[in-house]
């Protein structure tokens, strides 16, 4: 995967960090997958324990021909120079870190970079994702008021006339013209002499008078 554009390739990074004493190497060689790993150094500095004396820091790796190659990666003093940023010096592995000079201990940490497609990366994201949040069908609950279900509210029906009201509307209509069409004198009449109280079968009945010719 070495070479592929950069667009294509999602890196993932991780902490990387080792410890360097006189006689004791350490290998930075990931096991060998389908990613494409990098190391990025960032920073070398001495321990609270460290010698006041010259550490060199030696690190062996490939060139570009795969040939093994060794270099100074960094020389720290505790009392002149105990720590030294390394500004992102990155190694593709493997590599070995060791210590040329001095008895240590000496810190190393960077970032341990992975390379991965981004497509592959997305896809497994979806695939998490959607085992992780299932959907579910939204339930709502009824609410409860001291432990008692609440009521529920019936619309109220239009109540008819009663039969009495009916008779009584029956009377003024057979009436008809005889009735006054004065509105005043209806309504006394309607209440006085058909014992209706009610305005609204009052107001209907007037109504109807207005829609009756009076006869001659």
């Amino acid at each position: 995967m070495i070479g592929m554009d950069e667009e294509q390739m999602a890196p993932q990074t991780f902490l990387y960090g080792c410890v360097l004493e006189a006689g004791k190497d350490m290998v930075f060689n990931p096991e060998e997958d389908e990613f494409e790993h990098q190391l990025d150094l960032r920073m070398a500095c001495v321990d609270a324990d460290t010698a006041d004396e010259l550490h060199m820091v030696e690190v062996e790796g490939q060139d570009m021909e795969g040939q093994k190659i060794k270099a100074v990666l960094v020389s720290l003093r505790p009392s002149t120079l105990p720590s030294v940023c390394l500004g992102g010096f990155t190694i593709t592995p493997p590599a070995t870190f060791r210590l040329k000079a001095g008895s240590g201990p000496i810190h190393i940490s960077g970032q341990h970079l992975v390379m991965m497609e981004a497509d592959q990366d997305d896809e497994d994201e979806d695939e998490s994702e959607k085992e992780e949040s299932p959907v579910k069908a939204k339930v709502t609950p009824s609410k409860q008021q001291n432990g008692k279900s609440p009521k529920t509210t019936t619309p109220a029906k239009k109540q008819d006339k009663s039969p009495k009201a009916e008779e009584q509307d029956d009377g003024v209509r057979e009436e008809g013209s005889q009735i006054t069409n004065v509105q005043a004198k209806f309504e006394n009449f309607v209440k006085n002499g058909l014992n209706i109280a009610d305005t609204k079968i009052i107001s209907d009945l007037w109504k109807w008078r207005q829609t009756v010719k009076d006869t001659k």
